[in-house]
């Protein structure tokens, strides 16, 4: 950032702030109703994907099985989700929800839908568009600069990762 005008600096520290910002409010939100960073998008997919494997989740949302593992752990105790046996291969365990899964499911994705609505309150539908076009041109950006560290690269299918 050294060679970087005080407008850019500006801009980077601002969607920084902006990005922790979000975090902050949606974890202190999520963590009244007992859910913990990491486990929204372990709830969204067993949602869209009932007696999932812990390797689907872990496979799907591009994270370790060990991280996959705790969470699905603590989930358990808590009675969010439940584990069965699978009926054709005993070395398969299937996750669901529980109904108490499903009902913080809903609320997580409301929480995030209502985060993401307050923050572009008062938006017009012209800055809406500059700033889309805006932040994609920085995400390619990053992408090209570190094209092995982005996200765009992780989350390739492991045949093209491969290649």
């Amino acid at each position: 950032m050294e060679n970087m005008k005080d407008s850019e600096k500006e801009l980077c520290n601002m969607l920084h702030f902006l990005n922790i910002s979000e975090r902050y409010i949606i974890d202190r939100l999520l963590e009244e109703k007992g859910i913990y960073f990491g486990q929204p998008p372990i709830l969204c997919f067993l949602s869209k994907n009932p007696n999932a494997t812990q390797k689907d989740i872990a496979d799907s949302l591009n994270i370790s099985p060990a991280s996959v593992a705790v969470s699905v752990k603590r989930m358990e105790k808590a009675g969010i989700i439940s584990r069965e046996t699978d009926k054709d291969d005993a070395r398969r365990n299937n996750l669901s929800l529980t109904e108490k899964g499903a009902e913080l499911e809903r609320f997580a994705r409301q929480t995030f839908n209502d985060v993401d609505s307050a923050k572009i309150s008062g938006l017009s539908q012209e800055e809406i568009s500059l700033m889309l076009s805006v932040i994609r041109k920085m995400s390619d950006n990053l992408s090209e600069s570190f094209p092995e560290k982005s996200k765009r690269s992780i989350l390739k299918p492991k045949e093209e990762k491969d290649v």
